[in-house]
Formats: structure tokens, sequence, C-alpha cells
């Protein structure tokens, strides 16, 4: 348990989506990542971020099924780790489609490289009790609990007994006929695996007794596709709250989604793309066929000057969560609009910003779908508060 002072005056937290530092691959100092952005992340006393590659030079590519995705780039040096220092996180998660791209020795040095920065590694672990295990942090007398779990992952990236990996809620896809007529797009089913929805339950149940707040990390959804979630998230995002989550923070899509409010909890189904480095200057290893996975699923044509960055335009909207909290709980929860530039750097943006307008009207209407209703506040956009506030 990492703990603070023991003032009572309330703490402010912060989250943020998928980083994935490798600066070091372009000859940069990897604190230049957040140098844009560092000091308004650190205005809060906690701040959380879902790391996707890993911190290592061990291990090797995992080849299998899944080598159709782009996962042969998962791995980075582990001084990268410098980047999220500078930052000022203190809280990660590693809970990911990447965190087993080249094996459990990779993945382990990752927790190792992570600890021994002073930063707080959840959601993965050397077997599934390491991984289910939350992160413990107190600050001014408020304690927040962390937990992390992906439902985005290939074959055998879950941590079992005696395996390391990831904590998983898997889910199942089925297809539905909607129209008489043959050849008619399907209804999409997915189901949560029931075994791994308990095991969260079972999780946040025990981590209540012992926390003033309960923070759950998903990674999930739909990547590249616009707005729209899987069957699955609400179901498991508000089993997680009845079981005694205050907040859900979801990232993986590489795109920012909506908001909804349930039982008077904020469950942010996708942050976006924080700090996501594209290995543009890399090519595959042997028997790894690279390809667009966003080009996969929409058309786009790439930009001049965004190679560093490359994916459709919406890709560079994110967000970063802001939550207030006392020891009664989470008393208002924000965002704030956040652009990421050519260099894959986010910068947080004003409300005199065209851009800043342009990030809220993308997913303000995935919000209104969800009931949530937005108001701007100053540099903040509000997205619910207690009566009292």
């Amino acid at each position: 348990m990492d703990t603070g002072s023991s003032s009572t005056d309330g703490i402010l937290i912060h989250a943020v989506g998928d980083c994935g530092p490798r600066r070091i691959d372009y000859g940069e100092t990897p604190e230049s990542l957040f140098a844009v952005s560092h000091q308004r992340i650190k205005e809060a006393d906690i701040s959380f971020c879902q790391l996707e590659w890993n911190f290592s030079t061990r291990g090797c590519l995992q080849y299998g099924d899944h080598t159709t995705h782009t996962t042969w780039y998962g791995r980075v040096h582990p001084d990268n780790v410098r980047s999220l220092v500078s930052g000022g996180f203190n809280v990660v998660s590693h809970a990911s489609n990447h965190c087993f791209d080249y094996g459990p020795e990779s993945l382990l040095e990752t927790i190792e490289v992570l600890r021994r920065n002073n930063l707080q590694v959840i959601g993965i672990g050397r077997d599934i009790a390491e991984a289910r295990k939350p992160a413990i942090v107190e600050r001014k007398g408020v304690k927040v609990g962390f937990l992390a779990y992906c439902s985005a992952l290939p074959e055998e990236y879950e941590a079992r007994e005696g395996k390391a990996g990831c904590a998983p809620i898997r889910a199942s896809t089925y297809y539905e006929t909607q129209d008489f007529a043959a050849g008619m797009p399907p209804r999409i089913v997915t189901i949560p695996r029931e075994e791994d929805v308990r095991a969260m339950e079972e999780d946040i149940r025990n981590l209540r007794k012992l926390v003033d707040v309960v923070v759950v990390s998903m990674h999930w959804g739909l990547h590249f596709i616009v707005g729209t979630l899987a069957m699955y998230q609400p179901v498991v995002g508000r089993r997680a709250i009845d079981a005694g989550a205050d907040l859900i923070v979801g990232h993986h899509p590489h795109l920012i989604k909506g908001i909804e409010i349930y039982k008077g909890k904020a469950i942010f189904y996708s942050l976006g793309n924080f700090a996501q480095e594209t290995p543009w200057h890399l090519k595959p290893p042997s028997g790894v066929h690279a390809k667009n996975v966003s080009n996969k699923y929409r058309k786009w044509r790439q930009e001049p000057g965004w190679e560093r960055y490359s994916g459709p335009p919406d890709k560079r909207y994110s967000m970063m969560a802001r939550c207030a909290v006392g020891s009664n709980g989470i008393r208002k929860v924000t965002f704030l609009p956040v652009w990421i530039n050519q260099r894959a750097e986010p910068e947080f943006l004003t409300r005199n910003d065209a851009r800043f307008q342009e990030v809220l009207d993308y997913v303000g209407p995935f919000c209104e779908e969800l009931g949530t209703s937005l108001k701007v506040e100053g540099d903040e956009v509000v997205v619910w508060q207690s009566g009292g506030v």
C-alpha cells in the first residue's frame, strides 16, 4: 500500500487510456512524450494509465492464431518506462491484448521494471492470483483501490494457476439473423463468460471492504469502430458497479466512446489513446504479416505529416477522466478534452480552442444515446456530480 498524508480534505484522481511509449526507438528522451502534458496530469493525487507494450528485452514472439494481428511490436526497451514516471503516473494497468506478445519472460520483466520505478501494476501477474490482486493507494486519508481486466485478449494471454498472463473477462460471439432476406447483416451478440464476471465481482467485493473508492479498469470493446459498444460491455460494467465499483475506466478501441451513468457511477467506455506511439519505422519479423487494422474496418487515407501517429482523424481525439473524491466516495466526475498531435503527444485543450468543441461534438451524441448529458465548466466537461457539490 502506498500511503500519503493524513488530511481528509479530499483528493483528485486522473485516468487516461492507452499509452505505448517507444521514444527511445526514435532516438529521443522518454521524458519528451509528456513534455506538454505532465504538469496537468500531476495536478492529481493519483494518476492512472493503461500500458500497451511490454517494457522488456526478454522473451520471444508468441506465434499462433493471433499472429493475424499486428502484435509483433508489443515490446519496447525498458528505459521507456521513464515516460510514465515523468508523466506523473502512479498506477498502471497492463491487462491488454499485448501483455503476452513475447511470453512470460517479457511480461514478468515488465512487472519488475514498473515496480522498480515505484509504479503499481495491476491486471497481470505470474499467475491468476497475482493478476487479480488490487493496488491500494492512500492519499490524505482517502484509500483508493484499483483492479484491471481484459476482454480483448488472444488465446492463451489469460493468467491461470501456475501460468502468467492477464486477468480475463472473456466473451463469446454469436450472430443472429435480423431479416428474412438472405445475406442481410446479422445482429452480433456477445455474452461475457460467467466464471470470469463472478471472479471480478468477488475481487470488487473483497476490495470494497478495504477502501473508500474502487476503480475498475477494462480493456474491452470494438477497436476502430465509431461509437458502437459490444453487447457484453454494459452487462460487465453494470455488474461491476452492482458489486461495489465506483468508477469504470475503459480503453482499447483507440477511439473515445460514450459515457454512461449507472446508479450514480460513471462508466467511461473508452478514453481513447493518450500517448500511443506508432512503430511505423519497424518491419515485422519473419512469419508475421503486417496489416493496418484500422483500415480493415474503416477506409481512410493517410495524411502527410501524420506518419508517426497514423490512423483516421478521430483517433486524434482523447480525454482524461478527472474525479474529485472524498472519504464518502466520488463527489464529481469530469473529463478534460485532449488532442493527440503528430508526434503522438497528448495536448490538453482549453475551451477557447476550436478543437475543444470538435472533441465534444464527437463524443456528445454517444453520451446522449446512453442517457448522459454533458456540461462545459471552464476547461472541463462535467459528467456527473453529487447533489452536495
